[in-house]
């Protein structure tokens, strides 16, 4: 021991200010996480995996981005778990990690480099749109408001990370971690719809109100979710891990089975709205890349639409998906476009006679928090942001959408720094702005995805004007 404190006093003083720091901060860490595991399990999880995803980013930036992409994309299963070990937890802290995350490893991008005018001004339209909700939501909702506000605010403070990325860097550890495990949490999903469901899975559908989930086919079979917390959002995500496989591969063979179980558990999940997302997204990559990838994208919709009728005879699944994939053309009959089409015509005309909006946080999942809505389930993402900000935010945030997706197609278009992965990001953007009109994607991990890769975008624009300039 003596020996330890002679040693600390030699030392030179930087390293000594530094480990005081270590000890300090760990000190705190500790007797925060002791004090969270007497509130509850999810408490101190929440808290660990915050800080521990923080201190991977200062390590080492790729590190940091590819934890804060696992907890987006595992922590509902992991939620789960917990719930069977623990039992369920009213507004469980957990859930809040990501968001936590995301904004902190925002705010130490945004100390840690300069961010140009420009692009602060694209993202801060975004917030500032958001954010123009804030007042009559707090009055309408205080706690609603606010978590709605950490919400859509951390989605577009990933634009930070993005572009913090992209400064040095022409790969995305976005794709890489979409690359690598969407196809694992597909296997996972189609484990979901053929073998035993897991004690985790059936605690959550027997404790949760989730009347969608089912696919309505008699043998009482679910719409999978994966590792996610609906279908909606894991078939989206699959829908934008399927459009990363557009670009080049070392490995064709994992690149090849990587897809079929994405494909496979796309059809699983029944979300249409992405399906026909998902080929536009496609023929806008052919037009950005001047038609290179047209055979790609036409043979491999080919050989999923061939593959699916050849199966439909002999598989209730591939039945069931082209049954589905054949209601795009007669949305008459279909309940569910029926129903999105009248809460459409109903509340658009009183959201856009309402200049100041009903107030963040009155639609979406924040109301669970407080009080009622009537866009408590939000069938049209679009109609979702007006009526909690107005048409003034509504058109910022919009603006905001418009000018990330003309940087990325205009990176896309020729040749520079980040034209491969704009070629990727750009159809990214084309889907989600087709998906909207079926849910709020600006929310949780589609909105993360969009507004980090939007960053990356203009990133990537501003290095070309700043070489040519």
């Amino acid at each position: 021991m003596a020996e330890l404190i002679w040693r600390l006093r030699t030392a030179p003083r930087a390293y000594r200010s530094d480990l005081l720091w270590v000890l300090v901060v760990g000190g705190a860490a500790a007797l925060i996480l002791g004090w969270a595991m007497t509130v509850s399990i999810q408490s101190a999880c929440a808290f660990a995996l915050v800080i521990t995803i923080v201190a991977l980013y200062q390590h080492d930036q790729r590190w940091g981005l590819t934890a804060l992409l696992a907890l987006w994309l595992l922590g509902p299963g992991l939620r789960r778990v917990l719930g069977l070990i623990s039992g369920p937890v009213a507004n469980d802290p957990l859930s809040l990690a990501p968001f936590l995350a995301t904004g902190a490893l925002a705010a130490l991008a945004l100390v840690q480099v300069h961010v140009p005018t420009k692009i602060r001004i694209v993202l801060g339209l975004a917030a500032g749109g958001f954010a123009l909700g804030l007042p009559i939501g707090f009055v309408s909702g205080p706690r609603s408001a606010v978590f709605a506000l950490i919400a859509y605010a951390t989605s577009v403070a990933a634009g930070v990370l993005g572009y913090r990325e992209a400064q040095s860097n022409e790969d995305s550890a976005l794709r890489r971690v979409l690359v690598v495990g969407m196809p694992l949490i597909a296997a996972y999903a189609i484990a979901q719809r053929y073998l035993p469901m897991s004690p985790w899975d059936q605690h959550w559908l027997d404790t949760t109100n989730f009347d969608s989930i089912g696919t309505g086919r008699s043998d009482h079979s679910v719409r999978v979710f994966g590792s996610l917390n609906s279908p909606g959002t894991l078939g989206a995500l699959l829908s934008v891990g399927l459009l990363c496989y557009l670009g080049r591969f070392q490995h064709r063979t994992w690149a090849i089975v990587g897809a079929v179980l994405i494909v496979v558990a796309l059809s699983l999940t029944y979300v249409r709205a992405a399906q026909w997302a998902l080929v536009i997204a496609a023929l806008s990559h052919v037009a950005a890349s001047h038609g290179r990838s047209l055979r790609l994208v036409a043979g491999s919709l080919a050989v999923i639409v061939l593959a699916s009728l050849a199966l439909s005879p002999v598989s209730g699944a591939a039945r069931d998906a082209v049954n589905r994939f054949e209601t795009i053309t007669k949305l008459g009959g279909d309940r569910s476009a029926t129903d999105r089409s009248t809460s459409f015509s109903n509340l658009a005309p009183e959201a856009i006679g309402t200049p100041q909006g009903h107030g963040l946080g009155t639609a979406g999942e924040s109301t669970k928090l407080e009080g009622t809505s009537d866009l408590r389930f939000p069938d049209n993402g679009y109609l979702s942001l007006l009526y909690q900000v107005g048409p003034l935010g509504f058109l910022l945030v919009i603006a905001a959408l418009v000018a990330v997706m003309r940087a990325a197609w205009n990176v896309a278009r020729e040749p520079g720094p980040g034209q491969e992965i704009c070629l990727i990001w750009f159809p990214v953007m084309v889907f989600i702005a087709f998906l909207l009109p079926s849910g709020d994607a600006f929310y949780g991990l589609s909105g993360v995805v969009l507004w980090y890769i939007g960053g990356q975008a203009l990133a990537y624009e501003f290095r070309r004007r700043s070489r040519t300039g």
